[in-house]
């Protein structure tokens, strides 16, 4: 039995004695076939290895390639959750181009794919471009193989710092530049274009969204170049982000199974904090501390049951 399967079911022992038994059904018929589970792995590291910096973690989750059947459902949180229902996001649409497909992380809840869509129809109107999407969810969400741990009920998803002009053909590959400079903690202003502005405030001003992560100095500029500050509320300051912004969406009204996360708290948030968050953002990169590669499996929580119902059907 695979290492993660075995983690998995210690975890349940732990926290949650009812869920081993369903997590050991589950594995046991997943894993049934050790070659064919080797070759997924060895095909999923290829794909890792494009990133560099990414590592697999090949996950049960990551092995299903159809979503559940059943009325749309976000189950579970931002972190520790799953989907049913979920609906594919077309490729191409209009104000947005989706790449990497490869990755099969195109899945979403219809709340998350309208506020894509929102956020299209605006650059195309005023721009006549196409912002390009990153990740969303897997087929029936759950934990990724790499590169997020959040992501996993349908209600998050990577919009980059990059546009296309309508019609054209993106690089599927394409690794959006940076727009800040962390060791100066200010902003790559040649960079930066009215797009991404208009993007994130079309975003924010969406009621279905709670937040949306960017690098604080990415906040910071919006703070010093906005005249009305009461919408980037919702601009959440976060560590990475240089290149793209994540987008979350609260909880589908009758969705009881789904867990949102705390209200973001008042005031528009351009404080002293934020500030300081620039600041040690910047001493960090300039004195980097040297990395210590722990080789122990990160301990994950145990998912929702229905979850784990959700695994075992599939």
């Amino acid at each position: 039995m695979h290492y993660l399967s075995k983690f998995f079911i210690l975890f349940c022992l732990i926290f949650n004695s009812s869920c081993a038994e369903k997590l050991t059904d589950v594995v046991a018929e997943k894993y049934k076939d050790t070659e064919k589970r080797a070759e997924i792995t060895k095909q999923n590291n290829q794909v890792a290895r494009q990133f560099g910096k990414y590592t697999e973690q090949p996950t049960i989750w990551s092995e299903v390639k159809t979503p559940a059947k059943g009325h749309p459902q976000s189950i579970g949180g931002y972190s520790n959750g799953c989907q049913v229902g979920a609906i594919e996001l077309s490729k191409i649409g209009i104000g947005y181009y989706d790449i990497r497909r490869y990755r099969h992380r195109f899945f979403s809840q219809p709340s998350t794919i309208s506020v894509i869509q929102n956020i299209g129809h605006e650059l195309d109107k005023k721009y006549a471009e196409q912002i390009l999407l990153g990740d969303l969810s897997q087929p029936i969400g759950g934990l990724m193989s790499y590169a997020h741990v959040s992501h996993q009920n349908g209600l998050d998803a990577d919009i980059y710092f990059a546009t296309i002009k309508r019609g054209t053909t993106p690089d599927d590959d394409y690794e959006a530049p940076a727009v800040v400079d962390k060791a100066t903690g200010k902003m790559k202003l040649e960079l930066w274009k009215p797009q991404y502005r208009d993007a994130l405030f079309t975003a924010a001003n969406n009621s279905e969204v709670t937040r949306i992560f960017v690098n604080p100095i990415i906040k910071k500029h919006l703070c010093d170049t906005e005249k009305d500050t009461s919408w980037l509320k919702k601009i959440r300051p976060w560590g990475g982000h240089t290149a793209h912004f994540h987008l979350r969406v609260r909880c589908p009204i009758n969705n009881s199974l789904c867990n949102n996360q705390a209200a973001v708290p008042p005031g528009d948030g351009c404080n002293k904090e934020l500030v300081n968050w620039i600041e040690r953002q910047r001493i960090d990169t300039l004195n980097p501390k040297p990395k210590v590669k722990d080789t122990s499996p990160p301990l994950r929580p145990t998912p929702p049951a229905a979850c784990l119902d959700l695994l075992k059907n599939k």
